[in-house]
């Protein structure tokens, strides 16, 4: 795990451009540094050291006097492809995974990509071929940003970096700023908060000569989810088949993230699958016979206005049931305005809210000697976690099922509005039929509405799911923390985008496979809970209590929103939440200040 920083040009690179862009990033890799000078590019490094902690890590890095690379990230089951590239002949000088990511790309091309279990973000140069290969793991964890003019193509980890760069001036893209203040933070699309700079694709790669890179750049994908689209009806046996199989493939998701030289700890929120991870981990090292207790690490709020969001009553059962070490934190409210600051220098793209739960507990874990994390991200939007999937799911029913299950989840906290709405679909579905449904909606309230559960979980796995994995990259990062997800392996995704929706909710249970398979080996308060929290945030407790003045002033300040084509007059909380993140936003990025 690392940051990233490169320049590619037509013209010549002047030497002293490459080493403060790659000092603004210090904190993706404080544990050391490297540079790489070609003819027509330069390569830059932090290194953050979590396998082969020795000087053979070093990057960027050489492999067969051909390849010269700068990485970032992890390939999980680097272990494996050594091994296979060892039967075909290949040797290596380390024990990195940087040096099996070069010698894959010789060995396969482009395919190798297909190979790595992992999250990644690198360049390679093939000096004997004069081409660059660009490539982003599958859910874009860890990020590479790009500006390109005519004769320039610059890249970083983090946008800071490029902005570093005399011939990058920070400018806002509008358009983006628009969207965000109308809907959200959009961390899956090419374009980002700054005029002329780009995210490279997620799932994608790049392999062309110098020409290629400032002519087409043509970015391919080489990976994609394929939902299971039919209306399986619900059989108990294959739950059973599917739960066994969804428990293996988890386990060993979590097993080839524990691979690391430096120690390893867990984020838990209380919910189910940061308890589902924190569970696997504790009985993988057991059964590796590592007696150190685990680390897990918790945002909790017990003073008064904020415990409705507060966890510790789930997190402390679940480190008690474990008898694991749980770290507490508890953000004060007093500190909150500097915190948040820091965050939106961090974040770069401005997020939906202040992110303060997350950030604290990174917060708390870098307090420790605990370099690595394995977190819950990604379950809720493969089985069908949040309470907006029961109207995709109750609507997409048959008569009698619809009834039933209505009823049924009726009685999950909060669910009430998302089950009448998905009734009130569903009875119009049956009567009229689904494509009038849709066109309906789509009429009368301008929105598309995806019936099939299983087509809305994978369209959120490639787009809300990627913000929120890149809110946890960036939150981790600013603490030299590297985030594991064992929820991301594709294998898993792969699998539960095939298993029938029927699966992913029934009896009035959200991600009912996933109770299934840890029925009896979770508390049932944590397994058979019904309400769902997820790092919720006091922010209204906060805003308009103590911190009002400070919160209202910031609002009316913030002068980009002046600037914006969005009006809104309205005093909405969640918007005025974002006016306060691009008030920080302009001061840190478009005034100099730092």
């Amino acid at each position: 795990m690392c940051g990233i920083t490169g320049i590619i040009s037509k013209k010549k690179i002047e030497k002293n451009i490459i080493e403060p862009m790659t000092d603004t990033i210090i904190h993706r890799g404080p544990d050391g540094f490297g540079y790489y000078y070609g003819e027509n590019f330069t390569f830059g490094h932090r290194r953050l050291s979590i396998v082969d902690l020795s000087e053979a890590g070093h990057q960027p890095m050489e492999y067969k006097d051909r390849y010269i690379i700068t990485f970032n990230g992890e390939v999980y089951n680097h272990l494996e492809i050594r091994e296979e590239l060892e039967n075909n002949g290949y040797s290596f000088q380390s024990h990195t995974d940087t040096e099996v990511v070069m010698a894959s790309y010789d060995f396969w091309g482009v395919d190798c990509l297909k190979k790595f279990n992992g999250m990644w973000a690198f360049v390679i140069y093939d000096r004997l071929k004069d081409k660059y290969f660009i490539s982003r793991d599958r859910f874009g964890k860890k990020p590479f940003y790009y500006y390109k003019d005519e004769d320039n193509f610059i890249f970083s980890s983090e946008i800071k970096a490029i902005l570093t760069h005399p011939k990058v001036k920070a400018k806002p893209n509008i358009e983006f700023l628009n969207d965000y203040l109308k809907t959200t933070c959009k961390a899956y699309i090419t374009e980002t908060a700054f005029e002329n700079i780009f995210r490279f694709d997620f799932s994608s790669y790049f392999e062309g000569s110098l020409d290629e890179l400032f002519g087409s750049f043509e970015q391919k994908k080489f990976w994609e989810i394929k939902p299971n689209l039919s209306h399986e009806k619900f059989d108990e046996k294959k739950a059973k088949e599917y739960a066994q199989k969804y428990y293996d493939l988890l386990e060993d998701a979590v097993r080839i993230r524990l691979r690391a030289d430096v120690k390893v700890g867990s984020a838990l929120s209380g919910g189910l699958d940061s308890s589902s991870i924190v569970y696997l981990v504790n009985k993988l090292l057991k059964e590796q016979g590592k007696e150190e207790h685990q680390e897990t690490f918790s945002s909790v709020y017990k003073s008064d206005g904020t415990q409705e969001c507060d966890e510790s009553y789930f997190i402390d059962i679940m480190a008690n049931k474990l008898g694991v070490h749980s770290n507490q934190i508890e953000p004060k409210e007093e500190n909150i305005p500097k915190e948040i600051e820091k965050m939106i220098w961090h974040l770069e793209n401005p997020p939906e809210n202040s992110l303060m739960s997350s950030w604290h507990t990174f917060k708390l874990v870098s307090s420790t000697d605990v370099k690595v994390t394995l977190d819950g991200q990604g379950a809720d939007e493969q089985l069908a976690g949040y309470l907006p999937y029961l109207m995709s799911y109750i609507s997409s029913l048959s008569f009698t099922d619809m009834i039933k299950e209505s009823r049924l989840c009726y009685s999950i906290p909060d669910a009430k509005k998302f089950v009448l709405i998905g009734l009130c679909m569903g009875l119009y579905r049956v009567v009229f039929g689904e494509k009038f449904l849709k066109f309906t909606l789509k009429k009368i309230l301008n929105k598309n509405f995806e019936i099939n559960l299983n087509k809305k979980l994978a369209n959120d796995t490639i787009s809300s799911l990627i913000t929120y994995i890149h809110y946890a990259d960036h939150t981790s990062m600013a603490f030299s923390i590297e985030s594991r997800m064992p929820f991301m392996d594709y294998r898993l995704v792969e699998f539960l985008a095939s298993v029938p929706a029927c699966y992913k909710m029934r009896n009035g249970w959200t991600k009912y496979l996933a109770r299934v398979a840890f029925d009896g080996k979770l508390p049932d308060e944590i397994n058979w809970r019904r309400d769902k929290m997820g790092w919720p945030i006091p922010e209204k407790k906060w805003f308009e209590g103590s911190l009002k003045n400070w919160f209202t002033d910031k609002v009316n300040r913030c002068k980009i929103c002046e600037k914006l084509n969005f009006i809104d007059n309205s005093k909405e909380f969640s918007k005025n939440v974002k006016k306060l993140n691009l008030f920080h936003w302009e001061d840190k990025f478009l005034k100099g200040s730092k």
